[in-house]
């Protein structure tokens, strides 16, 4: 059978944009972005098997529908996993623009009146935002200066399922245990369990520490360190993260509600479930 090129292939999928990443690939190599550069990446609109993906419960709690599309439509991004947060909200909003065009249509209850209002969202006024925002990676402690670096999109995932068995636990297994004792002692160990995991989220944030020029790197050495530190220094480093965070933050849109003329800030939400769907 003579081998013919399908007349198919020039229609193939297209870049739509190209995005440069907030982070500047700052902590990506070459094994996590495309020959290492994160400026001009080539973004592509979603296929069927992607938008599937995000109304797929399962695959949302886990990432993975998210780091398959994230692959899907910007190929350069080689391993989603490693992406850092603070790169995951502009290539996300990104992708929507890319698949759906630049406005986002957002439904919001009036808090005054009750009427459902409808406002049109220009998306990409929020890839511009994004590209004016520094991340402030240096605490300075007495004599220590710490790195810090955001967490990745794995990280970030692990945190959230396990922030989810924790709420699940809460609502649904506490209530069965009927003796208050027992109670009790359950829903402390949970309390703890999310004080651990609020701890660790922190430490899994500082790249380095450096003390009369020496500087060390290693996970463990620094976790050992931080666990027998004054709680002051541990608030130094955990308040900048907030900082960050709350820095990092989608702005809010100033929104006024057509029936009452009630004037409202409406914080749109990049939860997954939502954000990849037509509108």
């Amino acid at each position: 059978m003579e081998n013919q090129t399908s007349p198919l292939r020039q229609y193939q999928r297209q870049p739509k944009l190209f995005i440069n990443l907030p982070s500047n690939g700052k902590w990506y190599d070459e094994h996590t972005v495309a020959d290492g550069s994160t400026a001009d990446l080539a973004v592509f609109s979603m296929t069927a098997s992607d938008e599937i993906g995000f109304k797929t419960p399962d695959a949302l709690i886990n990432g993975q529908a998210t780091t398959k599309t994230m692959k899907s439509c910007i190929p350069a991004l080689l391993n989603p996993w490693n992406i850092r947060t603070i790169d995951t909200d502009s290539i996300l909003i990104a992708i929507r623009m890319a698949t759906y065009g630049q406005n986002m249509s957002v439904s919001t209850i009036c808090s005054k009146c009750k009427e459902q209002n409808a406002y049109e969202v220009d998306l990409q006024r929020y890839l511009d935002y994004y590209a004016t925002k520094i991340y402030n990676d240096t605490v300075i402690y007495n004599d220590f200066r710490v790195k810090l670096f955001p967490l990745t999109y794995q990280q970030w995932t692990d945190i959230q399922k396990k922030q989810t068995a924790f709420q699940r636990s809460l609502n649904l297994q506490i209530p069965r245990i009927t003796d208050e004792k027992q109670k009790e002692e359950a829903i402390q160990s949970i309390i703890d369990q999310i004080n651990e995991l609020t701890v660790v989220s922190i430490f899994d944030q500082v790249q380095s520490i450096e003390v009369n020029n020496e500087i060390e790197t290693d996970k463990k050495e620094i976790i050992n360190f931080l666990s027998n530190q004054d709680v002051e220094f541990f608030h130094k480093i955990k308040n900048t993260i907030e900082q960050n965070v709350k820095e990092w933050s989608l702005p809010t849109e100033d929104v006024e509600c057509g029936n009452c003329k009630n004037k409202e800030k409406l914080k749109v939400s990049l939860d997954s479930s939502d954000f990849f769907v037509q509108g």
